[in-house]
């Protein structure tokens, strides 16, 4: 049974949600459990187990493999293999900012259109809070 992470931006608030029996099945979208507004599904946190603890070693995992912070496309490309490793299915309008970021566009005008869209850049607001529970809806 998944554990799926939902945020509330009514709250700022990520709650955590165990899914029964939803291979194969489509999954309801539950609701906020502090103030019951929809809430959205956000891309899980992860660990990895690793014997080394230097920051100079993330550079030998596959999955980051390419991976260049001034480079777009190479932005672009690692998002979406860690997607794709993770099982997780992007939005329609990530999936076009990521091809268009492929596509060498300038990584300002597609925040923008992001922004506009509504997604909203969370790095120059405060984080969220992580709710300690786990839900079911």
């Amino acid at each position: 049974m998944p554990i799926y992470e939902y945020y509330c931006a009514d709250c700022n608030t990520i709650f955590q949600f165990l899914i029964r029996g939803s291979s194969g099945t489509e999954i309801d979208t539950p609701v906020c459990p502090s103030c019951g507004t929809g809430l959205k599904r956000v891309m899980s946190n992860f660990s990895v187990a690793s014997s080394s603890t230097s920051p100079d070693d993330v550079g030998d995992d596959p999955m980051l493999a390419g991976l260049d912070e001034e480079d777009p496309r190479a932005m672009a490309g690692a998002i979406r293999r860690m997607a794709d490793q993770m099982g997780e299915e992007l939005e329609p309008d990530m999936l076009e900012a990521l091809t268009r970021l492929e596509s060498g566009e300038d990584p300002e005008s597609i925040e923008k259109d992001l922004a506009d869209a509504g997604y909203t850049d969370t790095s120059s607001s405060s984080s969220p809070y992580r709710d300690p529970g786990l839900y079911t809806p």
